[in-house]
């Protein structure tokens, strides 16, 4: 029995230490112990039913034959050779229900709580990655300041620090307002009006122009006039603006963009496609998780946190749309986002 006991422990322990496999158990124990009670019911009225009814009809055979003073029909013993063959039967299937009970409670259990623990293990890493992004601009402005303060500097000095802590400090705001944004996306409410997205893309095209000439990439558009959507001006800008900014962020010097907008029948199709390094196929169903950077030669090419592709997707999700991507490791990536035409 010590045995046992101390297997049972070393096998609950660990489950301690994970608290969805806790769940896991004690959801299953919740639903058996459920059932065992619904069957100890039902076995309590199927014997008492049972056993009246054997009497009962034993009974009204004794009236007949006119055999009150005497033993029963079926005599004391039949009856409980019946009565304890029940209990068998009874006994016997409940076994085999519980047996059965416990294995279906697991899986529906596991299948239950599976989406929790994703989202738990989601917002987990979420909030890690976050405290990360935090930290690096926070501990490169400490360490700026401890520099400062140790000797007297000249201007030039300080005003390089101030521009460094000024940049940083932008860092973190764009971070904080990206978090912000994912965080009310789905409570803000969103007035969408009639947009020319025709002149808007052609507009942040123009926009986004000087930043690729910083690195010789060279942005050429096939901007259909006058497609208008219903949607949310700001965020329609965000998604151009990001999807822009990547493509820039991971081309190659002196390399193309090709942005084209156009309508087929019932939709607008906004395609932007790079010669860039191109993303590998086992990150492409990544990439729009929030902090998903996909490996460390992209991430050096930007200044980004892993949230634009996030933020383009909840976008494109409320206008009721959806984004696609294709890409290439050393040719280049297409995004294509398909959004209803009203």
């Amino acid at each position: 029995m010590k045995n046992i006991l101390k297997q049972f422990e070393e096998w609950v322990i660990p489950l301690n230490r994970n608290k969805f496999k806790k769940a896991v158990v004690l959801l299953t124990i919740y639903y058996s112990v459920l059932v065992f009670i619904v069957l100890a019911i039902f076995n309590l009225m199927v014997y008492g039913l049972f056993t009246n009814s054997i009497r009962s009809n034993d009974n009204e055979n004794a009236e007949r034959t006119s055999l009150q003073n005497h033993a029963s029909l079926l005599g004391e013993s039949g009856i409980q050779e019946m009565k304890d063959n029940l209990l068998n039967i009874l006994f016997t299937s409940d076994i085999m229900i519980l047996f059965f009970t416990l294995v279906i409670a697991y899986i529906s259990s596991k299948k239950t709580l599976a989406p929790l623990e994703e989202a738990y293990k989601k917002q987990s890493m979420f909030v890690a990655n976050a405290a990360h992004e935090f930290r690096t601009p926070l501990a490169v402005m400490k360490a700026g300041s401890e520099v400062i303060l140790r000797n007297k500097r000249n201007t030039d000095e300080y005003i390089k620090f101030i521009k460094e802590s000024l940049d940083e400090t932008e860092r973190l705001t764009r971070l904080s307002n990206d978090l912000l944004f994912l965080a009310h996306n789905k409570t803000r409410v969103n007035i969408k009006s009639k947009i020319d997205f025709s002149a808007l893309c052609k507009k942040q095209i123009e926009i986004m122009k000087v930043y690729a000439n910083t690195k010789n990439i060279i942005i050429e558009n096939d901007i259909e006039n006058d497609i208008e959507i219903s949607g949310t001006k700001d965020d329609l800008v965000r998604i151009i603006i990001n999807l822009v900014k990547n493509a820039i962020d991971y081309n190659k010097n002196d390399g193309q963009i090709i942005i084209s907008l156009k309508k087929k029948v019932d939709t607008i199709i906004l395609c932007i496609e790079d010669t860039g390094m191109g993303i590998d196929k086992k990150h492409l169903p990544y990439i729009f998780e929030r902090f998903y950077k996909a490996d460390n030669s992209r991430t050096e090419n930007s200044s980004g946190f892993g949230l634009g592709l996030s933020i383009v997707k909840e976008i494109i999700d409320q206008h009721m749309g959806k984004i696609e991507v294709d890409s290439d490791i050393n040719k280049g990536t297409k995004f294509t986002i398909i959004l209803p035409y009203e």
